[in-house]
């Protein structure tokens, strides 16, 4: 049976290691989470109207009038199981949800 000192120990490597994926996580992003929230925002009010085309169209519409060059983020995006927008949605948005 584990002592409170190992119970307390298990507790803090847990929560370093959380806070280093974190970081790790926010040094790989390549555009600031502001950015990235504020497409979020416009891929659901596109989408709605839109629908889905299974491309990243919208999202490359998004970057191109943000002046934010797509090549990086699209690629970042699709690592990351956003291969088209309401993937982006589905798949990238949880992913900002407790930063």
């Amino acid at each position: 049976m584990k002592t409170g000192e190992e119970k307390d120990r298990q507790k803090q490597l847990k929560a370093e290691l959380k806070r280093k994926e974190k970081e790790n996580f926010l040094n790989s992003l390549p555009m600031s989470t502001d950015q990235f929230r504020e497409l979020f925002y416009y891929l659901d009010e596109q989408l709605q109207q839109e629908g889905c085309d299974d491309t990243l169209s919208l999202t490359e519409s998004y970057l191109d009038e943000q002046g934010i060059e797509y090549e990086e983020v699209v690629s970042w995006l699709e690592e990351n199981g956003g291969y088209c927008d309401c993937e982006v949605i589905a798949n990238v948005e949880e992913r900002f949800e407790n930063l």
